[in-house]
């Protein structure tokens, strides 16, 4: 019997280590939303896969839907993020992102609005570097954002912060005076998720 193979592209948002050769992975993707895959022997040193199969990477991969969770048969880099993962300001702040999603994504379905922003957030890190005083302004923006998207806050009186190019050096300034403001709302809204 064959099984559909799914193609898209994927955000390694985390993973860990199953038995002593498997790796299980959360992957945000464009065409299924999140999705929990197991990659079979990719911690071996032959393993085609194990250098692609990076945390905090951007891959397309190619999915078959197990019992339980999807196989991973294969991958490949879409976009390497050297910028990011080279500078340890923008990867500490890449993997608090990445570390958010993870705990508050819930289930499939394909998100496209979300995976835009996204990749949004990696071609800022990417292509701009964040002075130290905002830094704080865009971890606040990118969870708030994040939290509006999914329904926890309401984004009225703040829409400015969510238009579709937000992420800019200048928008960061300018959500730098409200940030305390939004901080409470976030707070309030991520007690309240449970998650």
């Amino acid at each position: 019997m064959s099984h559909h193979i799914y193609h898209t592209r994927g955000i390694i948002l985390a993973s860990n280590a199953v038995g002593e050769s498997n790796r299980f992975y959360k992957i945000f993707t464009e065409e299924l939303g999140l999705i929990g895959g197991s990659a079979q022997s990719v911690r071996e040193g032959k393993s085609k896969l194990r250098y692609t199969l990076q945390d905090y990477s951007i891959v397309n991969v190619d999915l078959v839907r197990g019992k339980e969770v999807w196989r991973i048969v294969s991958a490949g880099a879409h976009r390497s993020l050297d910028t990011i993962k080279s500078d340890p300001t923008r990867l500490k702040l890449f993997a608090s992102y990445c570390a958010l999603l993870s705990r508050l994504l819930q289930g499939e379905g394909r998100d496209q609005e979300l995976f835009d922003d996204i990749i949004s957030v990696i071609d800022f890190l990417e292509k701009e570097t964040i002075p130290k005083e905002l830094t704080l302004s865009f971890e606040s923006l990118s969870t708030f954002r994040v939290l509006a998207h999914l329904g926890y806050v309401d984004p009225e009186g703040y829409r400015d912060f969510f238009i579709r190019d937000v992420y800019a050096v200048g928008i960061l300034k300018d959500f730098e005076k409200i940030r305390s403001k939004v901080l409470h709302k976030i707070s309030e809204a991520l007690s309240a998720s449970h998650l």
